[in-house]
């Protein structure tokens, strides 16, 4: 990016230099035209730099995720869910469900998630 700008620079400079005056106002044109696209390449790579950045950040964050979900479970771990949670039918639509046997005991309505039906029969 900087030999770019140096380029740019050297180019300009020479440019100036010419004395012609039929060259002079083209010259100076595309020396405006070269700075403009050295700007927004500029701009460019700063937004680019960013996003990698904030790319990186996100890979992050999904690894912490990634390793949080998918975390090893011991069997004696597995075993205390397998206690907590009953394998309940919906009267309604048939599908599965896992719920607590607490939340069970303690409720007369539990919506099924997929017909949003109670799941207990009435």
């Amino acid at each position: 990016m900087e030999e770019l700008k140096s380029q740019i620079e050297d180019l300009k400079l020479n440019l100036s230099n010419v004395e012609t005056k039929e060259y002079k106002s083209c010259f100076t044109s595309l020396v405006s035209i070269l700075e403009a696209m050295n700007d927004k390449l500029e701009e460019l790579t700063v937004n680019q730099e960013t996003m990698e950045e904030n790319i990186k950040f996100m890979d992050n964050d999904l690894t912490d995720i990634q390793d949080e979900l998918f975390e090893e479970v011991s069997i004696d771990e597995l075993s205390d869910m397998e206690q907590e949670y009953t394998e309940v039918s919906c009267c309604h639509c048939g599908n599965t469900i896992f719920a607590e046997q607490s939340t069970l005991k303690n409720n007369s309505e539990i919506p099924c998630p997929y017909c949003n039906k109670n799941i207990k029969a009435n």
